[in-house]
């Protein structure tokens, strides 16, 4: 080839591949694309400016400018989840785009009108109305993990962070919050507009903005003032929370700084109490929501109720430097700004809570929600994949909100507490305002320990499931005995699967501790004694099988047993070694009850309702639950009115009421509900209310209907009457009502209040209605893949669980079993949701089988 036409040809090839661009980015925010803009990306600024009309049906008009600094002049995409109706203009760098598009909901900035260095966007468009919540006297934005981009034209992905500012028309009877202080307020046409300052650098699921006819009360802390905004109609109520959810805050604030060694790092701070809010909170910087219910509590809560609302509280707060502050590259791992959350609150609360056993609390808080999902065969590591941003709610559930705490716990007991707070230390300076990945925190606190992290980290956090601990004499050795573990789903964990561990057993009064850091160990001592005690703890985990000597010694001595620590324990062992097949319900629910009418501790009382209740409803057969109903429904109710307790006494309350069958008993309960009997220090709240005539209507008294006019009557709230009006349905004797009720759940509308069609949902799939609500399973499951895209992130576990958990037949479980088997290529991530949800039914059905 002539030396002259190779630049020829090599300048001609250069300029065809010019001709063709990069594909448009596939539906989602892709780990790709994310990884390919964050590169190309800084010093990114949002200005958002809304119209919201009187009406909630109108559409709400915004504008975007956006300004950032792009690295070198190449196309870039916006994510734009929205209609091309509504994207009304595009304008880059002062340029008019000609008939602006929204594919595979992008939009295109082409390089053409991009230069190196700074670049200016504006954008004018009507905002998606998915993640905006709007009601009729207010509406707030809720977009983690990645719904920004169904409202807003964003670069939606963690690690781009940006300022957001914000201006707001409203309705004049209307009040406002977003991320950053307010600077401007103006009354213009009988209507008010807001502006709200640039926040700091955040994510765009950080972003809110939030209107409506709240009400506003402040308190000073360090010169700023620390707001909430609510819109509570109980007076007497709002007196009787408000001082004490101020002084948690407080309280968390000024201990997160102290144990960071770093200052709050945002201007402003306040709260905001919404009706029936989707999530517990959600940690917005700025403008922290918080589901009304949960800090307002009613009268006489039960202890547990308050340490709810305590850690509640300080979790949202220790947000502010783990999540907020210091966050995660990419929502796989989301889990790590919530593990911090967790592990936080539970030091911040535990000095407000000075007569409570610590070690019992974090047992109680952690594990059984934590085995609830590790010992079925849908169980998912704490740290997941995430290809498609668009999937990352189904992430979030029990793994990582409570195993994941139980990992941290064991980390602070390798590394040691100062030099764990020191690896903190050192990784929030290190990251402020970016981002930073659980490598990233562990090579902090590895320079603080001689363990090696990274073999223990691998176990805990990057498999699935827990190990089985069981003992058998050793194969060689009869005076030795070999103590092993083995995953619970051999098909889950990887090959050859061990988790390191520290095994503690109490024996005849002798404390035995062994390193597992092994499948299995070889052991001195004979752990046969039927008195052996087995600790679940914070370096103990996993499903503990005890002889049948054991267990029957355990369920005849766990209520003799004094230590309130070793006594959670056994109550969770022995669950768990009766959902193993291990144990008769008859005798487990004999021990439930013996130990229900003598347990003194308000936590572990409250486990025990809980498992007695769901014995109680699924794991007996009918006719053994109505010969035994009437000796439980007395015996407990003597206990009530015996009781000193009020939050002991609560708590039996509603496990009484839950269980009650007899007509005498509904009998009493609507007498309650009449106000013709009362016990003393329990008044009744709108809760209670509705949770009593909840359980009337189900159980089909013959008042139901003029029980549940009544207590419309009685309800105090506006937003209770109108969830109790959502809720009638649910509840109708006719089963056509109910069966017309279901199916208007099709309709993504009539979703909007999620927690209420989750209350629905469990009211329609009560034990007492399964045989024939179990027809509803096969749409529920059909609809599982439009709710994850159109609900908020735990709207499809509550969905599943409220669908699932009163079923108890081997008919319920094959509909799931066949919908799986039918749709092979059905995506992962949800497969693994429905088979967490099924296993109760499968091992209530199975357990039946083998003992009735």
């Amino acid at each position: 080839m002539h030396k002259y036409l190779i630049p020829i040809l090599i300048a001609i090839t250069l300029s065809a591949c010019n001709i063709y661009e990069k594909p448009v980015p596939d539906t989602g925010v892709s780990q790709r694309l994310a990884k390919q803009r964050a590169k190309q990306i800084s010093n990114l600024n949002y200005h958002l400016s809304i119209i919201v009309p009187d009406d909630k049906d109108e559409p709400i008009d915004g504008i975007s400018n956006i300004t950032f600094d792009l690295k070198s002049k190449e196309t870039i995409y916006l994510d734009f989840k929205a209609d091309n109706k509504q994207l009304i203009s595009l304008a880059i760098n002062e340029t008019n785009i000609d008939q602006p598009a929204i594919v595979n909901e992008h939009i295109k900035l082409d390089a053409t009108y991009l230069q190196k260095g700074s670049n200016a966007i504006k954008i004018e468009y009507i905002l998606g109305d998915g993640a905006l919540n709007r009601n009729d006297n207010y509406f707030y934005a809720l977009f983690v993990p990645d719904r920004a981009r169904t409202a807003i034209p964003c670069f939606d992905q963690p690690d781009i962070k940006g300022r957001f500012a914000v201006k707001m028309e409203l309705p004049n009877t209307w009040t406002g919050i977003a991320n950053g202080e307010p600077t401007i307020k103006q009354a213009i046409n009988n209507r008010v507009i807001l502006e709200f300052a640039p926040s700091q650098p955040i994510s765009t699921y950080l972003w809110a903005f939030t209107a409506g006819t709240y009400q506003f009360d402040s308190v000073k802390w360090k010169g700023k003032n620390i707001g909430l905004y609510h819109m509570v109609d109980d007076s007497i109520k709002y007196k009787r929370n408000i001082d004490e959810i101020f002084r948690q805050t407080l309280a968390s604030l000024d201990w997160l700084e102290d144990f960071t060694a770093f200052d709050y790092p945002f201007e402003t701070y306040n709260l905001v109490a919404i009706p029936s809010f989707q999530f517990g909170g959600m940690e917005h910087p700025g403008a922290t929501y918080y589901r009304s219910e949960k800090i307002f509590l009613d009268e006489n809560p039960t202890r547990n109720e308050e340490l709810s609302r305590a850690n509640l509280i300080a979790h949202e707060t220790a947000h502010m430097w783990f999540g907020d502050l210091v966050t995660m590259p990419w929502f796989d791992e989301v889990w790590l700004k919530e593990v911090f959350a967790n592990f936080m609150a539970d030091k911040i609360t535990e000095p407000w809570f000075q007569d409570m056993n610590h070690q019992l609390r974090f047992l109680m808080a952690h594990f059984p929600s934590s085995y609830a999902v590790d010992r079925t065969t849908g169980a998912n590591p704490i740290g997941q994949k995430l290809k498609n941003l668009q999937n990352a709610g189904t992430l979030y559930g029990s793994i990582i909100y409570h195993k994941s705490p139980i990992v941290m716990k064991q980390l602070e007991n390798i590394a040691g507490t100062k030099n764990l707070q020191k690896g903190i230390q050192q990784y929030v300076a290190e990251n402020a305002y970016g981002n930073a990945s659980w490598n990233d925190l562990i090579a902090c606190i590895d320079q603080y320990t001689e363990t090696d992290l990274k073999v223990w980290s691998n176990a805990w956090v990057f498999e699935p499931g827990r190990p089985i601990l069981y003992f058998e004499p050793s194969e060689h050795n009869n005076q030795t005995w070999q103590l092993k573990q083995i995953p619970e789903h051999t098909n889950l964990a990887s090959k050859n699967t061990y988790w390191p561990q520290e095994i503690n057993i109490l024996q005849n009064n002798s404390h035995l501790q062994y390193q597992m850091y092994d499948a299995k160990i070889n052991i001195h001592d004979n752990l046969e004694e039927p008195n052996s005690l087995f600790f679940a703890d914070d370096v103990g985990y996993g499903l503990v099988r005890l002889t049948q000597p054991q267990l029957d010694y355990w369920l005849k001595h766990t209520v003799a047993t004094k230590d309130d620590l070793l006594r959670g324990r056994l109550v969770i062992n022995l669950y768990e070694n009766f959902l193993d097949g291990s144990i008769h319900p008859d005798a487990f629910l004999n021990y439930l009850q013996k130990n229900i009418l003598q347990e003194a501790n308000p936590i572990i009382l409250n486990q025990l309702s809980s498992q007695l209740q769901s014995i109680y409803w699924k794991f007996i057969p009918q006719d053994v639950r109505t010969d035994k109903a009437p000796i439980i429904e007395k015996d407990v109710y003597m206990r009530i009115q015996n009781e000193e307790n009020i939050a002991n006494k609560k708590t039996l309350f509603r496990l009484w009421s839950n269980i009650a069958l007899s007509t005498e008993a509904n009998e009493t309960l609507k007498e309650f509900l009449q106000g013709k009997q009362s016990l003393d220090g329990i008044n009744l709240s709108d809760n209670d209310l509705i949770r009593l005539v909840t359980q009337l209507s189900i159980k089909n008294h013959s008042q139901a209907q003029e029980l549940q006019a009544l207590v419309m009557q009685k309800l105090k709230s506006k937003h209770n009457k109108e969830k109790l009006e959502f809720l009638l349905p649910s509840l109708s004797d006719n089963a056509a009502n109910r069966d017309e009720f279901f199916l208007s759940l099709s309709k993504v509308e009539n979703r909007s209040k999620e927690g209420w069609v989750q209350n629905a949902l469990a009211n329609l799939h009560h034990p007492l209605r399964a045989e024939h609500s179990v027809h509803y399973l096969h749409n529920t499951l059909e609809l599982l893949e439009e709710i994850q895209l159109t609900g908020d992130i735990f709207f499809p576990i509550g969905w599943l669980r409220n669908s699932f958990s009163g079923h108890s037949s081997q008919t319920a479980y094959d509909v799931a079993n066949q919908f799986l088997n039918n749709n092979p290529e059905y995506p992962e991530h949800l497969k693994l949701k429905i088979l967490q949800n099924i296993d109760i039914t499968y091992r209530a059905y199975t357990i039946k089988e083998k003992y009735y």
